[in-house]
C-alpha cells in the first residue's frame, strides 16, 4: 500500500487507525506545507446560546446505580465475540444492531443482551457484505438499511428472520455515514464541487434525488474529499432534520429534509486535530493525532433530539495500542431550534455513548482488551 493510501485510510475507516495503528509521517514544514483545518474555515458561533462547552452543564448525567447488560466477550462463539463496533442503531422497540467490522456482519441484539440473529454475513451473494459501513433503522423498526461497497442493502424484519428485500446503486456510493427517514435516506461524500452539495438523498430504491451541505472550502479536491468524508450523519424523523458532524471541524449542522440550513452548534472545547498537506513532488495529507486532539465518536437521535459526542486523543507510542481515547463529551441538541447543553462525561475514558432510548443508554468499550457493547438503565434500588 502506498504511502498515498496510507494517509487516506483514517478518513475511509477512521476507526481502524484511532484503534490501534498510529502511521508516522516525518513533519515536513516549508513554504510548501499547509496546515487544515484553515483558521478561516473554522465555525465561530455568533450568537453564544450556539456555542456548547463543558461548562454548560445545567443537566449532568449520572452513571451510578445502572443496571448493565453486556455483549461482548473475550473468548465464545463467534456472535459472543466483536471485532469493532463500526455503526450502530436501535429500533426503539428492544432490539440493537450493530455492523461487526472486523466480521462483515450485521447482528442483532435484544436489550437485554441476549442474540437475536445475523441480518447478513460476509460474502459476494445476494445481501452479503463485502465492506459493510453505515446502518440505519428504518423508522417503522420493521426494516433496516446498511451502505455495503457501492451499494445499499435494504432488509425486512419477520420475527427473527431478515429478509433481503432490495441491494441499490447509489450514484455517489462513497461514503460510510448513513441516516434514514421518511421514505428517503441519506449519505455523506465529496464528488467535487459541481454537484452542489455533500450530503445525497436517495429514495430507499437507490435513486438519487439531489445534494445540499457545506463541503470544506478549498480548491483541492483530495484535501477537501479526506475532511469531508470523515464525518457523521444522523435523522431525526420526527421533525425532518439532518445533522451533520465533521471531524476536524468544531461544529455540527442541522438541515431540513429539502436541504435548507436550520442552524450550526460550535463546540468551544473541541480542540481540532491537524491535517497538513504537503506538496514537495508528491502531493499527500496525513493526520497528525496530536495529543489532546479532538475525535467526533457518534451522533444519533432519539427523537426531540440529536446527541453528540466526541473524545480527546491520548497518544503513548511505548504502549499497544499507541493511541486511547479520554472521556466522552456527551451533549443534547434540541432538533428544531438547535439549542442544546452539555450532558457531562461518559462512564470510563474509552467508553462512548452510540444511542439513547428511553431510560436506555447504549456504549462501546474502545481502548483496550476485547470490544463490548454495554447497555444501561436506572437499577431497581433508584
Amino acid at each position: 500500500m502506498s504511502s498515498l493510501m496510507l494517509d487516506i485510510l483514517p478518513y475511509v475507516r477512521r476507526s481502524l487507525v484511532l484503534s490501534g495503528v498510529i502511521l508516522l509521517l516525518p513533519l515536513i514544514t516549508s513554504a510548501q506545507s499547509v496546515i487544515h483545518p484553515t483558521k478561516e474555515n473554522i465555525p465561530v458561533s455568533s450568537d453564544p446560546r450556539f456555542e456548547l462547552g463543558h461548562n454548560d452543564n445545567e443537566e449532568v448525567w449520572s452513571w451510578d446505580m445502572m443496571d448493565i447488560a453486556t455483549v461482548g466477550v473475550d473468548e465464545g462463539d463467534a456472535h459472543e465475540m466483536i471485532g469493532m463496533v463500526w455503526d450502530f442503531d436501535v429500533d426503539h422497540k428492544g432490539t440493537m444492531y450493530y455492523v461487526d467490522l472486523m466480521g462483515r456482519e450485521v447482528r442483532a441484539y435484544g436489550y437485554d443482551g441476549k442474540f437475536i440473529a445475523v441480518v447478513s454475513t460476509a460474502g459476494s451473494g445476494p445481501g452479503e457484505f463485502r465492506q459493510p459501513g453505515g446502518l440505519a433503522v428504518i423508522e417503522d423498526g420493521r426494516k433496516i438499511i446498511v451502505g455495503d461497497f457501492g451499494v445499499g442493502h435494504v432488509f425486512q424484519r419477520e420475527g427473527d428472520t431478515f429478509n433481503l428485500i432490495s441491494t441499490n446503486h447509489p450514484e455517489y456510493p462513497q461514503g460510510d455515514a448513513l441516516c434514514a427517514m421518511n421514505g428517503f435516506y441519506y449519505k455523506q461524500s465529496y464528488v467535487g464541487k459541481e454537484h452542489g452539495g455533500v450530503i445525497h438523498k436517495y429514495t430507499l430504491g437507490g435513486d438519487w434525488e439531489k445534494s445540499f451541505g457545506k463541503p470544506y472550502n478549498y480548491e483541492r479536491h483530495f484535501v477537501v474529499s479526506a475532511i469531508v468524508g470523515d464525518a457523521m450523519l444522523a435523522c431525526n424523523a420526527k421533525h425532518g432534520v439532518i445533522a451533520q458532524t465533521t471531524n476536524h471541524i468544531p461544529a455540527m449542522t442541522g438541515y431540513s429534509e429539502d436541504g435548507e440550513e436550520l442552524w450550526q452548534v460550535t463546540f468551544s472545547d473541541y480542540r481540532s486535530d491537524i491535517v497538513l498537506e504537503v506538496e514537495k513532488g508528491l502531493r499527500y495529507h496525513t493526520v497528525l493525532h496530536e495529543d489532546n486532539a479532538s475525535v467526533f465518536k457518534s451522533l444519533f437521535s432519539d427523537g426531540d433530539y440529536f446527541y453528540v459526542t466526541y473524545s480527546h486523543l491520548k497518544r503513548d507510542l511505548k504502549n499497544i495500542p499507541p493511541i486511547k481515547f479520554m472521556e466522552n463529551h456527551i451533549f443534547r441538541v434540541d432538533a428544531r431550534t438547535g439549542l442544546g447543553h452539555y450532558l457531562g462525561a461518559g462512564p470510563e475514558p474509552g467508553e462512548h455513548l452510540l444511542a439513547v432510548d428511553g431510560e436506555y443508554r447504549f456504549t462501546t468499550t474502545q481502548n483496550e482488551g476485547f470490544p463490548q457493547i454495554r447497555v444501561y438503565k436506572p437499577g431497581q434500588s433508584q
